[in-house]
């Protein structure tokens, strides 16, 4: 059973964060501790399926990248030896294959690339695979902060949803058919430099979600809170022929260029894969991206 009320912002009034002033959700439901849904209110609507498979994926995407962080703390802060399993999905999800110095030849990004490499002061300040996975830690830390401290999603609606990034639109001019997840961007607004309010929030379809395996509708989740919170910019999708990105220096590269450092999926198909013990989209024929199988964790 779950607590439903108008929406406080609807409530009260209250002008939108993000451009225009227009409304589409007018209901927030909490599903559980710390998940809470929006959704436009109507007869029937969200169905009791949809709650409970949306608050079992927003469980589930906490719990992946939980466990994964701290697989991924094992080895960066612990300095434990990389399993079989880390090394294969560092290699699939970002192109750290032993040896790879990434960027170009003519000027690589890493100055090495070793597996466990030993210990010693002279590289506390390279550029080398221990930094790499030093950075993939630090996204995976910030986004396991995120969703274990609160979950918030809101319905795309597609079909019904007649309000576009705050501007009324007719209906045939929204196209969100087959979108299962978006984060819209915030730029030029005072909201714009605070981390929680950079970006929108957690768009996903409740429809499409029935259609999913929870460890897919998991890493949606996942994969939009890189959108939000770590404002990873320019999808290469783990079902892509040309997935990963490059392995490229994300400080210097513009932003919006492909980079595995700075890709969503990335990020979040390496969580389901450390968190799940089996290197998930590990080819770019598979159906993990809709049917990835696992149970609850």
């Amino acid at each position: 059973m779950s607590l439903t009320f108008t929406k406080p912002s609807v409530a009260l009034g209250l002008p939108r964060m993000g451009a225009g002033n227009e409304r589409h959700t007018d209901t927030n439901a909490v599903l559980s501790a710390g998940v809470m849904i929006a959704y436009k209110a109507r007869a029937g609507y969200p169905t009791p399926q949809m709650k409970d498979k949306i608050n079992r994926a927003a469980v589930q995407a906490r719990n992946i990248v939980r466990i994964a962080n701290d697989a991924l703390a094992r080895v960066v802060m612990l300095r434990g030896a990389e399993s079989v399993l880390f090394t294969a999905t560092m290699a699939r999800h970002y192109s750290l294959t032993a040896g790879n110095l990434g960027g170009t030849l003519a000027v690589p990004f890493l100055k090495d690339n070793i597996v466990d490499k030993p210990f010693s002061l002279k590289a506390l300040t390279d550029i080398d695979r221990r930094w790499v996975l030093n950075r993939i830690r630090e996204d995976m830390l910030s986004i396991s902060f995120h969703l274990n401290t609160g979950v918030y999603l809101i319905d795309i609606d597609d079909g019904v949803r007649d309000v576009d990034n705050g501007q009324r639109k007719p209906l045939n001019q929204i196209d969100n058919d087959g979108t299962v997840g978006y984060v819209q961007r915030r730029t030029h607004t005072a909201a714009s430099s605070i981390c929680g309010f950079r970006n929108g929030e957690i768009h996903i379809s409740f429809a499409e979600f029935l259609d999913y395996s929870l460890n897919s509708c998991a890493c949606t989740i996942i994969h939009e809170a890189c959108h939000k919170y770590l404002s990873f910019r320019g999808d290469v999708y783990g079902f892509y022929a040309n997935y990963p990105p490059p392995l490229t220096d994300p400080r210097s590269s513009p932003a919006g260029t492909a980079s595995s450092l700075r890709n969503c999926d990335s990020l979040a198909w390496t969580a389901v894969s450390l968190a799940t013990g089996a290197v998930r989209m590990d080819n770019n024929d598979s159906d993990d991206d809709e049917q990835c199988p696992g149970n609850a964790i």
